[in-house]
């Protein structure tokens, strides 16, 4: 009703007030208000306009407090691609500890065949994906994270378990559930035995570490598996994992897009993998 208190509230004084809107005014083409015994009444069509305003200026005030929490991690979205390897005891302490420091950010995890991986984030399908092998591809950008090693794990009760690390030797006609040659772990197992000269009885295969994980903790035999698959074999009872010679190296990679930049809480979750990295179980 009055553009001194208008101006008052704005902050300003009367004159730039009555100047502002004028020259709103003259750039719509539009009457907003009406002088009705001293006071200004809106028009109609300010009535209009002004109801379409007061939404915009709800979503700005939205958009504010979203880049406000974005930038302090209250709020976001997190993809990762991995392999199996990784996704049955890694990444869950991972999502663990990330959780609990920004609970307000969503971290998806899908367990991806190895062949699609690649296609998927290079395509921005995922923030980033995790491999064994990471190559530098079109339109991706890749990083090995750490080089760690084949373990050998064994029942808890098993008179191996006693020893500090395994040697292939020991495996000399012990039941070894493995991987199928087929498969680039079941092949480089087999090779380091034969080249070892041990040999082992194999009642048992699978092509998923978390299969040989099971069988094993249900007494079927020994296993050689990437240390990934087991990183949380210190907080479960049933197992025991030692270090395995001779070395059997195994890597964990990442690849990103170079199309799509990570995100803010896609670099918070890298860090916190970096940090469960940086201290193996071993």
């Amino acid at each position: 009703g009055s553009v001194t208190e208008a101006a008052e509230i704005l902050g300003t004084t009367q004159p730039n007030a009555s100047k502002s809107l004028k020259q709103l005014e003259g750039a719509i083409g539009i009457s907003l208000f009406q002088r009705n015994g001293g006071r200004l009444q809106p028009t109609p069509e300010a009535e209009i306009l002004f109801a379409h305003a007061a939404r915009l200026m709800e979503e700005l005030a939205f958009i504010e407090t979203l880049s406000g929490d974005l930038a302090r991690l209250k709020s976001g979205f997190v993809q990762v691609a991995t392999l199996a390897t990784f996704g049955v005891a890694l990444l869950p302490l991972v999502a663990e500890a990330f959780n609990a420091r920004y609970p307000d950010v969503v971290v998806q995890i899908d367990v991806v065949d190895s062949d699609k991986i690649h296609s998927f984030v290079s395509r921005g399908n995922y923030d980033l994906g995790l491999v064994h092998h990471p190559s530098q591809e079109v339109d991706l950008t890749a990083r090995t994270l750490r080089t760690g090693s084949m373990v050998c794990i064994l029942p808890a009760a098993h008179p191996l378990a006693r020893r500090p690390g395994i040697k292939a030797a020991d495996l000399a006609g012990m039941p070894l559930i493995t991987y199928p040659r087929t498969l680039p772990f079941g092949a480089a197992i087999a090779k380091t035995l034969a080249d070892e000269g041990v040999q082992i009885r194999n009642p048992l295969s699978a092509n998923h570490s978390h299969v040989v994980r099971k069988l094993v903790e249900r007494g079927r035999g020994l296993a050689l598996v990437d240390e990934y698959s087991v990183w949380d074999a210190a907080t479960t009872s049933g197992i025991a994992v030692r270090p395995f010679e001779p070395r059997i190296p195994v890597s964990i990679g990442m690849i990103v897009s170079q199309r799509r930049p990570l995100s803010l809480a896609a670099q918070a979750f890298l860090t916190a993998l970096q940090d469960a990295l940086a201290t193996p179980p071993l």
